[in-house]
């Protein structure tokens, strides 16, 4: 199910940014990039214009799950480790069989605000703090 479900994210990231191939896809590098790009992808009255902001939120987070799956067994803890501003820092999610890349989406936009301090940070510690404040490593 889990590889159904990641294979469809992936195609689905495809054929999202197919539309903006002709133009440059901008490559989200910041938590700042991150929740700006999710935002303008999940505002129901966003534009044709906002295409690429979609396109590139659903390409990062298809292919932070893509990758998370790809190392770890089904139901393994991942620990996301060199986070922090010192790269001394770690957190463990277990990722839940499906991930949908609207609730992905969604649960970046919900936990950004109260973490400014990821803004300027790496996109894929955003990502994976946001994985671990919603799927937590079991005590």
């Amino acid at each position: 199910m889990r590889k159904i479900h990641l294979a469809a994210m992936v195609l689905a990231a495809a054929t999202f940014s197919a539309g903006a191939a002709l133009a440059q896809m901008p490559r989200v590098t910041t938590g700042a990039e991150l929740v700006s790009a999710c935002t303008v992808a999940l505002d129901e009255r966003s534009s044709a214009d906002d295409r690429i902001a979609k396109a590139s939120c659903n390409q990062f987070l298809a292919g932070l799950v893509a990758g998370v799956y790809a190392s770890v067994e089904k139901g393994a803890p991942m620990v996301a480790r060199r986070l922090g501003p010192n790269m001394d820092e770690e957190v463990c999610f277990r990722l839940p069989d499906t991930l949908s890349y609207e609730t992905f989406a969604k649960q970046v936009t919900d936990f950004a605000p109260e973490h400014p301090e990821l803004y300027d940070r790496p996109a894929f510690e955003m990502g994976a703090r946001t994985l671990a404040a919603n799927y937590p490593c079991p005590e």
